[in-house]
């Protein structure tokens, strides 16, 4: 047992001050925390409304594109003649029935 009450008294305060000072660091960090985490989720968000706002503009301009499609009069193409079928003359014929 301590012999002197002002030694046990320093010792309780210093002792004290240091649970002090580990509490306000231990509390900045989770300040620092906190920071950091609403900046990325921040970050995130501007992120993906970003990507939202340019598939909404990709969608738009594919759907007019598709409305100028369908409005747009179709040009038939004129047929081609049909290709004439192959056909044996009537010499290859007869001259492969007289072999």
């Amino acid at each position: 047992m301590p012999s002197n009450p002002r030694t046990t008294a320093e010792t309780r305060f210093r002792k004290a001050q240091d649970r002090a000072r580990e509490a306000a660091t231990a509390m900045n960090e989770v300040v620092a925390e906190a920071r950091r985490l609403d900046a990325n989720t921040a970050r995130l968000k501007a992120l993906r409304l970003a990507k939202e706002a340019k598939d909404a503009v990709e969608a738009a301009a594919e759907k007019a594109a598709k409305a100028a499609a369908k409005a747009a009069p179709r040009v038939r193409k004129p047929r081609a003649a049909p290709k004439p079928k192959a056909s044996l003359q009537v010499e290859e014929l007869n001259a492969s029935n007289d072999e």
